[in-house]
């Protein structure tokens, strides 16, 4: 998948791997859409069995997310190479796909720990860094995968944040009506235009029970209605597939 940029492409994930990331699933495949779940061993919320983790690795990306849902930036390099490796293996094990994308819990991470997820075998690292229409950029050997915007209903402070702690410039000051309404729906719909056209890549992320306890199952029904009716010429790719198209 080699990409201009001008080109747009749309990508998808979903963290934690609760049982309600069956309903995601269903809901990405009747609009023909992709992604990736990112889903640990076990979590303090329900995870989905063994069998529900095998059925959806048949459609769609599974990544890691450590054995027990841990944020490795409070780990020694020794637990954290046990998570990362852990994770990745028992992936493996369980789907008999391999397993080359890793999440990192609460988006939490120090930077010299991306050297030990790459050599846990990782060829990617999703953050959870907002606002954002970049591709995944290199940084030592690691694919690491911004993204656009999350199923919740942020207010400013909260992408002001996210924007500062990484030293970043998102367009806040044309996108300070939709973000003042905590209106995640008109926020994403309005990215999502700008990113078709003028290129780049649109990534939604979300965790199923956020959007259960948080009720926004119709506005995440409408908003993939609405980039399905706007991908007939453009496509909609795992975390993985991201990746590998830009290293081409």
């Amino acid at each position: 998948m080699k990409r201009t940029d001008r080109s747009f492409v749309m990508t998808t994930s979903w963290d934690d791997g609760h049982p309600l990331d069956m309903r995601v699933a269903e809901m990405l495949a009747k609009r023909g859409l992709t992604g990736t779940f990112y889903v640990p061993r076990s979590n303090q919320k329900p995870v989905m069995d063994r069998s529900q983790i095998l059925e959806l690795s048949k459609s769609f990306e599974i990544g890691a997310h450590t054995l027990e849902h841990v944020r490795i930036d409070r780990l020694s390099d020794a637990e954290a190479r046990l998570q990362l490796s852990g994770s990745r293996e028992w992936i493996e094990e369980l789907t008999g796909q391999s397993c080359r994308l890793f999440c990192f819990p609460g988006g939490k991470f120090r930077n010299r720990q991306l050297q030990l997820v790459r050599q846990a075998g990782y060829q990617a690292a999703r953050t959870v860094e907002l606002l954002s229409a970049a591709s995944p950029r290199r940084v030592d050997g690691l694919f690491v995968i911004p993204t656009t915007i999350q199923v919740f209903p942020h207010g400013l402070f909260a992408y002001a944040r996210n924007a500062l702690k990484r030293l970043s410039t998102p367009p806040l000051h044309w996108l300070r009506r939709s973000l003042l309404s905590r209106d995640w729906l008109t926020l994403a719909k309005e990215l999502f235009i700008r990113v078709v056209k003028r290129g780049g890549v649109f990534h939604l992320w979300g965790h199923s029970w956020e959007i259960a306890e948080q009720r926004q199952w119709q506005a995440l029904e409408d908003f993939l209605a609405f980039a399905g009716a706007h991908l007939k010429s453009a496509s909609c790719v795992t975390n993985g597939e991201l990746c590998r198209g830009c290293a081409t």
